[in-house]
């Protein structure tokens, strides 16, 4: 059995002007990003890997998740791919060159690329996902080799449901 968890990052500054990689997260961001990888804590779910987009507010979401799971912040793999945009095909090649030995993967993204992934990867996901919004999906398999619908959806928790 493997698990994937989709993570999309926390909410971002708006405001900020220059380049959209660099934006970071707002106080809501942040505290939405610890409720949600405290929830996952609360339901006994550790991260055998983090990967995050290296887009500033993906990887500050990916770090909030990592202190709070107390995982090594160095050992987070950034991919600039996360960022730039990906079909679900891409990111199942990704995925399949992980080490077999790892149960469960977290890996934070953005939003359109992040919602479609979970679209295509689970058997019945179609609902909006909201900043800090996770996806977990489980997958009879032994190795990281993933078909798409066929994720079968552990759980979905977003900031909203616990207010």
């Amino acid at each position: 059995m493997k698990r994937l968890i989709l993570v999309r990052h926390g909410k971002a500054d708006q405001q900020q002007t220059g380049n959209d990689f660099e934006r970071s997260l707002i106080k809501k961001g942040k505290k939405d990003s610890k409720l949600i990888a405290n929830v996952l804590i609360k339901n006994n779910i550790k991260a055998d890997l983090l990967i995050s987009s290296d887009a500033y507010r993906a990887f500050e979401t990916a770090k909030i998740f990592a202190e709070e799971m107390e995982y090594d912040v160095n050992h987070i793999i950034r991919e600039h791919f996360l960022y730039e945009g990906y079909t679900t095909g891409q990111l199942v090649d990704y995925i399949a060159e992980q080490d077999d030995n790892l149960k469960t993967i977290i890996i934070f993204g953005h939003n359109p690329f992040i919602s479609q992934s979970c679209i295509r990867l689970s058997k019945n996901f179609h609902q909006s996902f909201p900043t800090a919004g996770c996806l977990g999906l489980k997958f009879d398999v032994e190795t990281w080799h993933l078909e798409p619908d066929s994720g079968e959806i552990d759980f979905f928790e977003f900031p909203k449901k616990f207010l």
